[in-house]
C-alpha cells in the first residue's frame, strides 16, 4: 500500500489549487474516500483522504460541523477537502479542533469536480509513474490554455507549469542539477525553462519536471516568435518598399516615394545602408532563400533592440541590407552606430547560423530617397573591399577608404565591371585558383614599377617565378606590359576584379 505524505500531495496537480485552512503535512495517506453525508466520517478507513461532496458540506456552519471534526479525529483520517462553499462558511470552531488533532482541513475552487479530486489523490497513491505522469498531463492542459490567452502569454505559460510541478518555474539560466530546457526562437537559444528543485523532491518529481520544462520551453519560444512576427510584420512592409524604391526605375521612383511617405519611412530623411554577403564557411556557396530570410530576421531583431529602432530590412538578390532612416542629419555619431550596427548584425547571424560566413559593407549617410540609393550603392562598393583586403575583414565603411574610394565607387559601375571582365577573361577562364595566382602576379608586378624582384617579394616566391608567370601571362592576355595605358589599365583592372 502506498503511503503519500500531505505535502507531496498539496504540490501536485489539481490538488495544488486548494485552499488550506490548516494542514498537517507530514501525515501520510494511503486511500482516497467521498462522502455525501458529514456521519460517514465516523466510518472512512484511517489515514484516508476524504473529499465532501457539496450537499454535506454546506452543513460545515454550525455545531454539527465541530461534532464532524470530532469523528474525523476518531477515525484517523489524514484530509477532509469541502466543495461547494467559500472559507467564510466554515466555523472557526471546527478549524481549531481540526489544527488541534492533525487533521488537514481544504477547501475545493468552487468551479472544481470533486471527481477530480478523488483522481488526482488516487493517481499520486498509484505510484511515482503515475505521479509523474499526472503532472506531465496537467502541464500540457494547463500552458495549451496559457498559449491561448490574448495577453502577459509568457507569465501564464511559466505559471501553468509551476501550478502542474508545483514549485517556481522561470525563464533564466538553471543552476547545476536544476530540470531545464533551452529556449529555441528561430533555431537560437533565447533563454531556458527552468524549474527550482523543491527539498523533499522524488524521483518522479525529477521525470515529470525535465518533461515539463521541455513542454513549456516549446510554448515559451511559440510566444516569443509569435510576439516577433507581430512586431516584425509592419516593418517588414515597409521593408519591401525600401527594396522597390532601390530597384524601381525613376519613373515608378515619384509614386513610390509618396507611398513611402504614407505608411511612415522617413523617406526625405537620412538614410544609411549596410549591405551583407552571406556564404557557407564549407564551400562558399551562397546560403539558401530560407537562410537569408531568417538570418534578416535576426539581424533586424538585434540592431532594433541594442542599437535603435530606425532600422528596416530589406533584400537585393541574396544579399540582406539594414537600412536606417532618421529625420535630422545624425552627423559624426553616424559612423559610430553604422559600425556598432554591423558588429551586433553580423554577431546575431553567426548565432542563427553558426557556419555562415559574413561580411557587411557600410555606405554613407546620404539624405532623400536618391541618398538611399546611392548609400546602397556606396555599401555594395565596401561590401567588394572586404573580399580584396587581406587578411579579410568582416566590415567595411566606405568613409574610412580615403583615396582608395575613387577606385572602389568606380568598380562599382556595371559598365566598368564588365569591362574588367573583359580584359582579364582569359585569366579568369583558367580557374579560381589559378586566375587569382596570375591577377595577384601582375598586381604586384605592376605596383611596384615593373620590379620582378620587389614582386616576388610581396608574393613570397622567387624572382624566376615571377618571370616564368609573367611571360605566360602576357601571352594569355596579349598585351604589352611596356605601353604606359595598357599597364594603367591592367593595374585598375587586377585591383577591382580582387575586390569581387
Amino acid at each position: 500500500m502506498s503511503h503519500v505524505p500531505m505535502r507531496d500531495l498539496l504540490v501536485g496537480p489539481d490538488l495544488n489549487s486548494l485552499t488550506v485552512l490548516t494542514a498537517a503535512p507530514e501525515r501520510t495517506v494511503t486511500s482516497v474516500r467521498v462522502i455525501d453525508k458529514l456521519t460517514d466520517l465516523r466510518s472512512v478507513p484511517r489515514d484516508s483522504f476524504v473529499v465532501v461532496l457539496s450537499t454535506a458540506s454546506a452543513q460545515a456552519r454550525g455545531h454539527l460541523f465541530d461534532i464532524a471534526m470530532r469523528d474525523a479525529t476518531a477515525s484517523g483520517v489524514v484530509a477532509v477537502v469541502l466543495n461547494g462553499i467559500d472559507a467564510a462558511a466554515v466555523e472557526s470552531t471546527a478549524v481549531r479542533i481540526a489544527s488541534r488533532n492533525g487533521v488537514s482541513l481544504l477547501l475545493a475552487p468552487l468551479d472544481m469536480e470533486p471527481t477530480r479530486l478523488v483522481i488526482a489523490v488516487a493517481e499520486a497513491l498509484a505510484g511515482d509513474a503515475t505521479a509523474a505522469l499526472a503532472r506531465i498531463d496537467a502541464a500540457r492542459r494547463l500552458i495549451t490554455a496559457a498559449e491561448m490567452r490574448s495577453e502577459d502569454r509568457r507569465a501564464a505559460v511559466l505559471s501553468s507549469a509551476a501550478d502542474a510541478l508545483g514549485t517556481r518555474v522561470d525563464a533564466r539560466q538553471p543552476s547545476h542539477g536544476e530540470p531545464a530546457a533551452p529556449v529555441l526562437v528561430d533555431g537560437t537559444v533565447d533563454t531556458f525553462v527552468t524549474a527550482s528543485v523543491p527539498p523533499d523532491a522524488r524521483g518522479s518529481w525529477v521525470v515529470a519536471a525535465r518533461v515539463v520544462s521541455t513542454l513549456t520551453a516549446d510554448a515559451y519560444a511559440r510566444v516569443i516568435a509569435d510576439e516577433r512576427r507581430t512586431e516584425l510584420a509592419p516593418l517588414a512592409d515597409r521593408g519591401r518598399l525600401l527594396g522597390e524604391l532601390l530597384l524601381a526605375p525613376d519613373s515608378e521612383r515619384v509614386q513610390l516615394v509618396s507611398h513611402a511617405r504614407t505608411v511612415g519611412l522617413p523617406v526625405d530623411g537620412w538614410h544609411q545602408v549596410l549591405r551583407f554577403e552571406l556564404s557557407s564557411s564549407l564551400d562558399s556557396s551562397e546560403v539558401s532563400a530560407d537562410q537569408v530570410d531568417a538570418i534578416s530576421v535576426s539581424m533586424l531583431h538585434a540592431v532594433r533592440s541594442e542599437v535603435d529602432a530606425k532600422w528596416h530590412t530589406t533584400r537585393i538578390g541574396g544579399e540582406p541590407l539594414l537600412v536606417h532612416s532618421v529625420d535630422a542629419d545624425p552627423g559624426p555619431a553616424a559612423a559610430r552606430t553604422a559600425q556598432f550596427a554591423a558588429t551586433t548584425a553580423l554577431a546575431a547571424a553567426r548565432k542563427r547560423f553558426p557556419g555562415i560566413v559574413v561580411r557587411c559593407g557600410i555606405g554613407a549617410v546620404h539624405r532623400q530617397a536618391e541618398g538611399l540609393r546611392t548609400s546602397a550603392t556606396d555599401a555594395k562598393a565596401a561590401l567588394a573591399v572586404t573580399r580584396q583586403a587581406r587578411p579579410q575583414r568582416d566590415v567595411v565603411a566606405i568613409d574610412a577608404l580615403g583615396l582608395n574610394r575613387m577606385l572602389v565607387e568606380w568598380y562599382a559601375s556595371d559598365n566598368t565591371r564588365a569591362s574588367v571582365d573583359d580584359l582579364l577573361a582569359p585569366l579568369v577562364d583558367l580557374g579560381p585558383a589559378a586566375a587569382e595566382e596570375a591577377i595577384r602576379t601582375l598586381q604586384a608586378y605592376l605596383d611596384h614599377q615593373n620590379s620582378p624582384a620587389r614582386a616576388a617579394e610581396v608574393l613570397s616566391v622567387h624572382r624566376q617565378t615571377v618571370h616564368y608567370r609573367l611571360n605566360k601571362i602576357t601571352k594569355q592576355l596579349g598585351v604589352d606590359l611596356n605601353d604606359p595605358e595598357q599597364r594603367l589599365a591592367l593595374q585598375l583592372a587586377c585591383r577591382a576584379w580582387l575586390m569581387r
